[in-house]
């Protein structure tokens, strides 16, 4: 992410195209930025012969040249545009803006173009100053005429908040950057630009078309008031030390007040791009940089032996040195430059004993803290400037602004006597109510907490480069926390959600921007975390530093007294901690702790307001914590080797429930049945299956089938067979010996069917369809069709429970009786009900179907359970009074479930375990075999034949959900009251005392206006 590179590109296409001599138009924006990105070596390679202004009207008309213009979409410089292009000096115009142009422009250039002489428009966005590959520049100095701030700390002014916007738009066009934003937290002023940028690139959607990264950029808002310590420093490396000193504006140095100085060395130029020798060591210390200086004297004095006519002796060394002469003079230049310059800042240092100075700075600036004597040795000397006291002044409010009041107080007075004006003494106050220490959200001095000693006496054990460049600035805390992903939330916001885990991840491109402006110091911070190796801490992220503008202590002053200017009177008073003997240096200075004594009327009544408040709050905030709520988690269930109860209750309104047969048929029932005292072989049968092979057949163990009348209601008796006698003298009155015939079908291992049903089988068998119970001797001796036929128009209802396996399984409910065989599951149906003119389907009503687990076989546990689950409203299951109904014989109903593990938690331990399920159902005619159709007309094709009944398949999840009761904590509420409390009466005593200043103010107006003395009414 090099800005020099991206806005040098910028240049590089402007001035490309056309191939012919050409004009270069800049307003008073774009000239920096071009003056810094570009040299005129390199415009005049491409053609570029006139480098002018566009307000400039005395210009020649030139018809035969091309006209570049490369202008800021302002008010200022449209307008010029405009006049330009009605009165063309130039054959042609190509137009380049620095920043997004709006439709409304674009139509009043067209307008203007009167002569058709516009070949070109574009954006290219290079609408901030590149003053380093790693710092950028918005050249936004705060003034009375251009103020950054509102009318308060945290308000913007609305041009201002509009250029941040519009270069911080550019900055990310021109690197191809779309970030995820975060702001510092406590500055609202950072949020509000965070949300301007977030709606302009909503809007501009299509320009910020990027190729998506694995982690996406960062945009790092933060605000000058949460580190207004390093702008006040004396600065000890070249760059920021030149501009701290003498001062760089656009890359230019003025020193013409430097004495005896030559004329062409008045004004200077100070860029990387330009100057080998400061692109080598702008970043290096005082001391460092007067070594480096020599070798560079040195090495030009070699050079000019080379250069001297008694080395020249040939043909050859005259050639070399007049190929060599233009870069050796420029040599000279730079040399004499640099002299020049660093020999001014060694007088500055010495006259203003910024040595003896700055070690002070260091320690005030650092945790190691500073002596107040030293402090006012300084401030009593003759021999420091004024502006230097009211640093150091500052610098020490700042360090002690909460621990040494009266210090603080006792040196602004010996400020007042020593030379400082009431002024300037002022801007000590301003600053400590704009970014004191009630106004930043960090901890610059690690003096906050056991940790943050911790970790500055961590720092300490690493060294400094020397005493003088002990402190770092906060930004490289901040930066350094970003890329280990410890930049908490709480204090760096995203704008947006950025996903769960969005502040742990580590983003390969950062972009810094400070509002209020940023340093050099930090400037130089973050190049050497650039220059880190992959493998470092930085993880190879590229980092991008810009700001408002580049700061000096001078730049960092006025603009906070053109700020406080704009603000409220209060800001130039002493803060709440400060001494009663601060002198007063607002002459609006509002009354003392004394207001709080008086005794009012509204003060009464705020204090009785404040109390209901306070106790219709608490009393809320109480029967919040007596009310019981319920948290819900999901985990995985571990539970294995368990069993499941499935209840369930059904009616079948047109399928009969069984038949009876006499004990001598007992080989046509299941062996269970067999040991009934009346032998019931069913019609209706309820079967289990799970996928661990299990398989119950015609279950009857705790479940109860009542046969139901046509109307719906109960058979009297139906639970016990009555025809039971009958069977059994019929049974008595055969032969001992008696073999009945099987008719033809497969007789069973004795050879005889004694029975109705002993025949069905032997027929089932055979393969063969027992349609005609008539002919069948037994059958007609058992009345075996009368009884068929009696209970033929009744219905069944099948209710209770049924354990089963905790695995995937089924449980169905299917018409006649099933049997194994060959490996399949086999359903012998009932033929004989077909014919029998009554209507037989399986339309049915499911009063309930649910899953319990053991635990629940407890009274007070089931209890707990059913209470839970009324006050969660999840106490009725899915299937509840659900009603399906057919007209088809040959109809399947299949209803698949879902069971989830539920646990109850109570306040007192108690655990209870349980079920919930979630259901869908599958309805089939089964007439038209195993192709079908839907009605959208799709053939459907089925892997089975399928068979009429009802079918409930159910899987197990893996999940458990947990509902756990729970209470807010006694510690809870304390701290809660404790807020309401002192909340409620903060509020109170600020309109107090608003009311009370108000009042007040009225009576001293009406005693001055009414009384001659001045006595107050």
């Amino acid at each position: 992410m090099d800005v020099v590179k991206a806005v040098e590109t910028y240049i590089t296409r402007m001035v490309s195209v056309p191939s012919a001599m050409k004009v270069l138009l800049l307003d008073s924006h774009t000239t920096p930025i071009v003056s810094l990105a570009s040299t005129q070596s390199v415009l005049l390679s491409h053609q570029v012969y006139l480098t002018d202004r566009i307000d400039n009207t005395k210009r020649d008309r030139m018809a035969h040249m091309k006209c570049i213009c490369f202008l800021q979409n302002s008010e200022d410089s449209l307008g010029a545009l405009e006049v330009e292009l009605k009165e063309p000096k130039y054959g042609e115009y190509y137009l380049y803006f620095s920043n997004i142009l709006t439709k409304t422009a674009i139509e009043r250039l067209a307008d203007a173009d009167e002569y058709e002489a516009v070949r070109e428009v574009q954006e290219y966005f290079a609408d901030y100053a590149p003053l380093l590959p790693s710092l950028f520049s918005l050249n936004y100095t705060p003034s009375p005429s251009t103020p950054l701030y509102g009318s308060s700390p945290s308000t913007w002014d609305a041009k201002a908040l509009d250029r941040h916007v519009q270069g911080l738009i550019a900055v990310m066009l021109s690197l191809k950057k779309k970030p995820v934003i975060r702001y510092e937290k406590m500055s609202a002023m950072a949020r509000k630009l965070a949300v301007e940028l977030h709606s302009r690139i909503q809007a501009e959607s299509q320009l910020f078309d990027f190729r998506l990264t694995q982690v996406p950029p960062l945009l790092l808002i933060l605000d000058r008031r949460n580190d207004p310590v390093t702008p006040m420093l004396s600065q000890w490396t070249y760059q920021a030390m030149v501009h701290e000193l003498l001062g760089i504006r656009n890359g230019r140095v003025d020193m013409s007040r430097v004495p005896d100085i030559r004329p062409e060395l008045s004004e200077i130029t100070l860029t990387t791009s330009t100057d080998p020798f400061f692109q080598a060591h702008h970043f290096a210390t005082f001391g460092d940089l007067g070594t480096a200086l020599k070798s560079y004297v040195q090495s030009y004095q070699a050079r000019s032996v080379a250069q001297q006519p008694s080395s020249i002796n040939s043909i050859s060394e005259m050639k070399r040195f007049v190929e060599e002469y233009p870069e050796f003079r420029k040599l000279g230049g730079n040399v004499s430059k640099h002299v020049a310059l660093v020999g001014e800042l060694s007088r500055l240092v010495e006259r203003d004993r910024l040595l003896e100075l700055g070690e002070v700075e260091q320690g005030l600036s650092t945790r190691a803290g500073a002596d107040v004597k030293s402090v006012q040795a300084f401030i009593t000397n003759n021999g420091i400037s004024s502006r230097n006291k009211l640093r150091l002044l500052i610098l020490y409010a700042l360090r002690y602004q909460k621990t040494q009041a009266n210090n603080i107080a006792s040196l602004i007075t010996l400020a007042l006597q020593n030379g400082v004006r009431s002024e300037e003494a002022r801007l000590v106050y301003a600053i400590l109510n704009i970014a004191g220490a009630d106004h930043r959200q960090d901890d610059l001095y690690s003096t906050g907490s056991l940790l943050a000693l911790g970790r500055s006496a961590l720092k300490g054990l690493k060294g400094v480069e020397n005493v003088y460049m002990q402190h770092t600035p906060h930004l490289s805390e901040t930066l350094e926390n970003l890329l280990k992903g410890k930049l908490k939330e709480s204090s760096h916001a995203f704008l947006e959600s950025a996903g769960p885990n969005a502040g742990l991840q580590r983003p390969q491109d950062v972009i810094v921007f400070v509002i209020g402006g940023t340093t050099y110091e930090e400037a130089r911070a973050v190049a050497l975390l650039n220059q880190e190796p992959t493998s470092g801490s930085t993880g190879g992220a590229r980092l991008l530093l810009g700001g408002t503008c580049v700061h000096n202590s001078v730049s960092f002053l006025e603009m906070t007294d053109f700020a406080a200017a704009n603000f409220s009177p209060a800001v130039y008073e002493p803060p709440p901690e400060s001494a009663s003997t601060a002198p007063a240096l607002n002459v609006n200075l509002g009354g003392t702790m004394e207001d709080v004594k008086v005794r009012t009327r509204t003060g009464a009544f705020l204090t009785l307001v404040s109390v209901s408040i306070i106790f219709f709050f608490t009393v809320i905030e109480f029967l919040d914590y007596r009310r019981i709520s319920i948290e819900t988690s999901v985990v995985v269930d571990r539970s294995r080797g368990e069993k499941l109860n499935v209840h369930l209750n059904v009616t079948f309104p047109r399928v009969p429930c069984y038949r009876e047969f006499p004990p001598a048929s007992h080989s046509s029932c299941p062996p269970r049945v067999r040991r009934m005292k009346h032998q019931v072989c069913l019609v209706l049968s309820l079967d289990l299956m799970d996928i661990s092979g299990e398989l119950q057949r015609d279950i009857a163990h705790d479940v109860i089938k009542t046969r139901l009348t046509a109307a719906g209601t109960a058979v009297p008796g139906s639970q016990v067979p009555e025809l039971g006698n009958d069977l059994d003298k019929l049974t008595k009155q055969r032969a001992e010996g008696y073999c009945g015939s099987c008719f033809g079908g497969d007789p069973p291992e004795g050879g005889c069917c004694n029975s109705c049903d002993a025949v069905r089988q032997a027929y089932s068998r055979k393969g063969w369809s027992f349609s005609n119970p008539a002919g069948i001797d037994q059958c007609v001796e058992e009345h075996w069709s009368e009884r068929i036929q009696e209970q033929s128009s009744e219905g069944c209802n099948v209710a209770g429970l049924v354990r089963v396996n905790k695995v995937v399984g089924n449980v169905h409910l299917s018409l006649g009786r099933s049997f194994q065989a060959t490996q399949a599951r086999v359903y012998e149906l009932v033929p004989y009900l077909r014919n029998d003119g009554n209507r037989h389907d399986f339309s049915h009503t499911i009063h309930h179907v649910f899953f319990t687990a053991d635990d629940e076989a407890d009274e007070s546990k089931a209890q707990i359970s059913k209470e839970m689950r009324s006050r969660m409203g999840i106490h009725r299951h899915p299937l509840d009074e659900y009603l399906a109904r057919t007209s088809k014989a040959q109809y399947m109903f299949h209803y698949f479930l879902k069971v989830v593990s539920t646990q109850f938690r109570t306040l007192d331990g108690q655990v209870v375990n349980s079920h919930q399920y979630s259901v869908t159902h599958f309805e089939r005619d089964l007439t038209t075999g195993v192709l079908d159709s839907t009605r959208e007309g799709l053939q459907v094709q089925h892997g089975v034949n399928g068979m009429p009944g009802v079918f409930f398949s159910y899987e197990i999840s893996p999940i458990l959900v947990a509902h756990r009761e729970t209470r807010q904590s006694f510690a809870h509420l304390l701290t809660s009251t404790c807020a309401i409390v002192g909340g409620v009466l903060t509020v109170a005593s600020i309109v107090d005392s608003v009311l009370f200043a108000t009042q007040r103010s009225l009576k001293r107006s009406a005693g001055s206006n009414g009384h001659a003395n001045g006595k107050l009414m």
